[in-house]
């Protein structure tokens, strides 16, 4: 089915479960509400279980293969194509408690005491011809129907929620023993001294003193580093990151070796990489955090047609905020390079808490809209396992679900032009590749950067998250602004280049901003700075209480603010070239959204003092200033992305936001009754008489 003029509005609409396993008229209405509710497509649950491999060899259709042909037919006659969920990170999960039908894995990765593990071998040419054969399969049978990409390609989830996983068979040893030597360079005695071990050959270790207490794997989950395993650098946490570098290498084998296959099969590879947020994970959920799965989808483009990850409105503190549907988005954004992207938004009752009675679907929508999707992947109709129940969900999250996806449908085609590039905030690789959430003291490493992202974009600036590969392949050159937040493993990372890029960039007029202990500060620029007793500062006509972790001065650069006490530098300013390095003594992004509010220390009695977020006028308020191509006055919480002569304007707030200054041709707006006034949590999509964007001028 040609829809490929249509921007790509799919729901996964999952039948392991009754209803809809074996309930053919619920499954029609279900069908019937996904087309009302402004959905073109659905997104089948079809993992490589053995019912689907003896459909292909013209066998019977089981009760479960039968209602997917009936779910088919179904989308087709309401003018819907649909996609498969073709590949699981493991096979399958829910054999046998859920499904009675085993998967097909070819081969599985084994445990340290011989059995399987119950999820692939990621490497092994055995299970990954099974994966092409279902891929194969479901193509030849329903191939005609399936979402076709603008090239003609057939679109499909070709795998969800990867996981690599070691191996401790002979060969799975092999396979890690080899790569660890080569790591290594061949020298045991440097293995020896990280690991506190005297083997004498690489050939000699044993799981338990190569991999990080393998007893504790499983198909999903695996044994972490403790917090002081991570504070004294223990060899716990050598084997926790030379283990997840490994994995981390297979995934990006399995990507490429599987990307060769998927060319032969004339496939559009688009698979979902985590379902639950990639930077933002569900706080307390061990299992569903990027953390422990060396993933890093930056990395993962390489191999693919579209990077695609499922977000919700959940930040590291367990709060409902939209905010964090913006960041994810500006992730995806970057890591698809700048392209048309599909955009994932899980949708329902969180595995967490219900999100969605704070920010509203159409909200979070919007929000991706303005992120530049051009497509959108939700989860989920039907899910009962994971709380993915949108089905069950009532009648006014129905209506705004609905009021959401129309205006996407209509908007999404006329976001033609490139959405403007102003701001870029250095992706912590190497703390998201390696630090997992338990580890992430309240959230406040990640939180850092949405505090940053969320400064920025209130003063009126678009925000890109780019990967330190992205800055040594020139990327900086599109920006005006360098943000650098908290990146706990930095020293991790071979990034000698990354420093060069933006010692360069700054000197040709570039401004770079950081907070404390940033490494990549100390080896580009030379930043020098002590740790301080606690102390508030004044700021222009106020004192500020910062609200970070850490206090430091700075002893290069120019003072700009001083801590009231001791008189130290807060604030720094050291001219670089033709640029400028700001220096912050506390974490500026986390003192801007942290939930908590701080208290006028007891020292200073009853002066009146203020955290970041109250000030008249903050410190990059004023160091910055609101982006010169700014639609609107500075307001925290509206959001606001240009693309070309149209913009998209989302209001993040509970009050209404007044447009009426602003000079448009037309509004496309989510609320019928709009006339210069945007409701709360609600979007507008406006077209300018003149076009605001401006080159980065480094």
């Amino acid at each position: 089915m040609d829809n490929t003029e249509r921007p790509f509005l799919s729901m996964w609409f999952g039948n392991f479960f009754e209803p809809f396993y074996s309930d053919y008229d619920a499954t029609r209405r279900g069908i019937a509400e996904i087309a009302d509710l402004g959905f073109n497509a659905i997104n089948l649950d079809s993992k490589p279980w053995e019912d689907f491999f003896a459909r292909y060899a013209g066998g019977e259709a089981s009760q479960y293969v039968a209602m997917q042909e009936f779910m088919m037919a179904e989308a087709a006659a309401r003018g819907m194509d649909y996609t498969s969920l073709a590949l699981y990170l493991c096979g399958d999960n829910l054999y046998p408690t859920i499904r009675d039908v085993p998967p097909v894995r070819g081969e599985e990765a084994v445990l340290p005491d011989g059995r399987p593990m119950g999820t692939y071998k990621y490497w092994s040419p055995a299970a990954q011809a099974t994966m092409v054969d279902h891929v194969r399969g479901l193509l030849k049978l329903y191939g005609s129907g399936m979402r076709r990409a603008s090239d003609g390609r057939t679109v499909v989830q070709t795998m969800f929620d990867p996981i690599a996983k070691p191996s401790f068979d002979a060969e799975g040893r092999r396979h890690y023993l080899t790569w660890l030597a080569d790591r290594y360079n061949d020298d045991i005695k440097h293995l020896n001294e990280r690991y506190a071990l005297r083997a004498t050959s690489f050939d000699d270790l044993e799981p338990h003193t190569y991999w990080l207490r393998p007893d504790e794997l499983n198909w999903v989950g695996c044994a972490l580093p403790g917090h002081e395993d991570f504070a004294r650098r223990t060899p716990d946490f050598h084997r926790w990151i030379d283990n997840q570098t490994y994995l981390a290498d297979v995934l990006d084998d399995y990507l490429a070796t599987m990307r060769s296959h998927w060319n032969d099969l004339d496939v559009f590879a688009e698979p979902v990489l985590h379902q639950w947020g990639y930077f933002f994970n569900p706080p307390r959920q061990r299992d569903w955090q990027t953390g422990q799965r060396a993933l890093d989808v930056y990395r993962c483009a390489r191999h693919l047609d579209g990077v695609l990850f499922i977000t919700a409105p959940l930040n590291a503190e367990n709060r409902a905020d939209a905010s964090v549907v913006s960041v994810e988005g500006s992730i995806a954004r970057a890591a698809n390079g700048f392209a048309p992207f599909t955009a994932g938004l899980y949708l329902g009752r969180h595995v967490n808490t219900d999100v969605y009675r704070t920010v509203p679907p159409a909200e979070a929508i919007a929000t991706q809209v303005a992120a530049g999707a051009r497509g959108l992947h939700i989860y989920g109709y039907s899910g009962l396992d994971d709380g993915g129940v949108l089905f069950r969900t009532d009648p006014l999250f129905k209506d705004s679900l609905r009021t959401g996806m129309t205006w996407a449908a209509e908007v999404m085609p006329l976001l033609t032009e490139p959405r403007t590039r102003q701001v870029a905030l250095l992706f912590p690789a190497e703390m998201s590749l390696y630090e997992p959430v338990e580890l992430d003291h309240g959230g406040r490493h990640r939180m850092d950067l949405l505090g940053w992202y969320q400064q920025f974009t209130d003063l009126g600036w678009h925000v890109d998250i780019i990967h330190p590969d992205q800055v040594t392949d020139g990327t900086l050159a599109h920006y005006q602004h360098l943000v650098v937040p908290t990146n706990s493993l930095y020293d991790l990372g071979d990034n000698a280049a990354l420093e060069n890029a933006v010692r360069e960039w700054t000197a040709a007029g570039g401004t770079t901003w950081h907070g404390p202990s940033c490494e990549l500060a100390r080896r580009a620029f030379d930043i020098q700075e002590s740790d301080i007793d606690f102390d508030c500062f004044a700021w222009s006509d106020e004192e500020v209480i910062p609200h970070g972790w850490s206090t430091v001065t700075f002893t290069s650069g120019e003072p700009l603010a001083a801590y009231l006490n001791s008189q130290e530098t807060a604030i720094s300013q050291t001219s670089w070239g033709a640029g400028n390095v700001y220096s912050f003594g506390f974490q500026y992004g986390y003192s801007y959204c942290r939930e908590s509010m701080p208290i006028v220390p007891p020292r200073y009695g009853k002066r009146e003092m203020h955290p970041l977020v109250l000030l008249h006028r903050t410190p990059v308020g004023v160091l910055a200033g609101p982006a010169p191509t700014a639609l609107l006055p500075p307001a925290k919480g509206v959001e606001v992305a240009v693309f070309g002569t149209r913009a998209v304007i989302v209001n993040h707030r509970s009050t209404p936001v007044d447009l009426g200054a602003l000079d448009t041709r037309g509004a496309i707006a989510q609320d019928a009754d709009f006339t210069r006034r945007l409701a709360p949590h609600s979007a507008v999509c406006v077209e300018l008489k003149q076009h605001r964007t401006r080159a980065a001028q480094p």
